[in-house]
């Protein structure tokens, strides 16, 4: 099982890594151009993460979907799901795009970074990135479609691709022709839309796929919202929190803003890898869901935290060990490096709790139970709020406290979810008259 699940993985992860490589390249590049402009993009990508968010209504289920109808040897209702999904992402794609141009300078104008020249350069890029919306979502779609069939090689491909047209546009757009970060922000759009079109190439070339006198169903799309409306919840939640967290990071400058989007990104690297296992996990645990394998979804949720647990040990002991050396990559005066190796070293004590809690996601979302995660991540991820208010006001150094209302909402995260499929599933097999292995078996 360990060997299916990291062979369905490893192309996912690296192009989750490529994915993310798209920020670590522009981060890098804009990095050169100081703090100020880390923290005029750190704060426009709120409202493109929240687009990311946005875009699991559609995407998320469509997965999910077919990959039980994979499972139950059903190639023509896949199908239908990836006809239905496709027309929807792009209509919300676009009326979400249209609403960042409308309301930019509110969205920005939120976080109150109370500095004009930052303020008014995140809102022209953001302007300008929101452009590269529709690509994004039908990019995020047509991956879940791919890895949902079993192909997680494709997305790769294609993702690849992408980056080494933005790696190689990002020098010559930010620097040579001079636009700044505005540079970066074209960069993207133009590799978004080449990989967009990619995948449209792929699509209609790959038989199994291809969507050919196949019509677009209400029901199935329906089906497909409803699995994905709990997951939407949680991420967009999770990024409206991070904005009120922004805003209350703000008190400290903007170097303190910069130094939270670098963080995250850094911290990204396990969050990425731990990601695909998640999505792969999914993938193999709808199928056998699909069909009624059940001891195989159970065994593949065991491979599955054993992974989690090697790679949350891993980056913690990264985080703890090298922080400085990890921030310096991306910020290294001395202000943002100080609050930097410490935001690295408290989030440290959490990684491992973060990536359980992302495999059972995906074990909860193979098995179809999407609201469940939604409740937990919803309920904690809110928490960070009201705590870093609390712990602001009667510990000191103030702004670790904040990362530290971060840190705790993901321990308390990764204990109880993974708790919960646990106790949840065992009771399933059980009710089944499924014996409950805790040994790996040979599908």
């Amino acid at each position: 099982m360990l060997f299916q699940l990291t062979k369905m993985a490893l192309p996912v992860i690296a192009t989750m890594f490529l994915n993310m490589a798209y920020n670590f390249v522009n981060m890098i590049f804009v990095g050169r151009l100081g703090s100020d402009a880390v923290a005029a993009i750190g704060t426009a990508s709120f409202y493109l993460h929240l687009g990311w968010a946005i875009s699991s209504i559609i995407t998320v289920g469509a997965g999910i979907k077919i990959a039980h109808a994979m499972g139950k040897n059903n190639p023509l209702l896949a199908k239908s799901y990836v006809r239905s999904g496709r027309v929807a992402t792009l209509l919300v794609a676009i009326v979400y795009m249209l609403v960042i141009i409308c309301f930019g300078n509110f969205f920005i104008g939120f976080i109150k970074l109370n500095n004009l020249t930052i303020e008014s350069a995140a809102i022209k890029y953001l302007s300008i990135a929101s452009l590269s919306l529709p690509f994004v979502f039908l990019n995020l779609f047509y991956a879940n479609v791919f890895i949902g069939y079993g192909n997680s090689r494709t997305p790769f491909r294609i993702s690849f691709i992408g980056l080494m047209i933005n790696v190689t546009l990002d020098p010559i757009l930010i620097f040579l022709a001079g636009w700044g970060i505005y540079g970066a922000a074209i960069a993207s759009i133009i590799a978004q839309a080449i990989v967009t079109a990619l995948y449209m190439y792929n699509l209609k070339h790959y038989q199994v796929i291809t969507t050919i006198n196949i019509s677009f169903r209400k029901t199935h799309l329906k089906e497909m919202v409803i699995l994905g409306l709990s997951p939407t919840l949680q991420r967009v939640v999770f990024t409206f929190v991070a904005i009120a967290m922004a805003r209350i990071i703000s008190n400290w400058g903007s170097t303190a803003i910069a130094v939270q989007k670098v963080g995250v990104q850094i911290e990204a690297l396990s969050y990425m890898t731990v990601a695909g296992f998640s999505t792969a996990l999914t993938t193999i645990s709808g199928q056998a869901f699909g069909a009624k394998q059940y001891n195989k979804q159970w065994l593949v949720f065991l491979a599955g935290i054993k992974i989690a647990f090697i790679i949350g040990l891993i980056t913690t002991s990264l985080f703890l060990l090298f922080p400085g050396q990890l921030f310096s990559i991306f910020l290294n005066d001395k202000g943002s490096l100080e609050m930097g190796i410490n935001y690295l070293i408290i989030l440290g004590f959490s990684q491992l709790f973060m990536c359980i809690e992302l495999l059972s996601t995906g074990a909860f979302y193979g098995w179809g139970k999407t609201y469940l995660p939604a409740i937990i991540s919803v309920s904690l991820t809110m928490m960070r709020v009201p705590l870093a208010y609390i712990l602001t006001t009667c510990c000191s150094p103030k702004l670790n406290t904040v990362w530290w209302s971060i840190s705790i909402s993901s321990i308390a995260k990764g204990l109880i979810l993974t708790s919960l499929f646990i106790i949840l599933y065992t009771s399933f097999l059980k009710h089944q008259n499924i014996q409950v292995l805790w040994k790996q078996k040979k599908f």
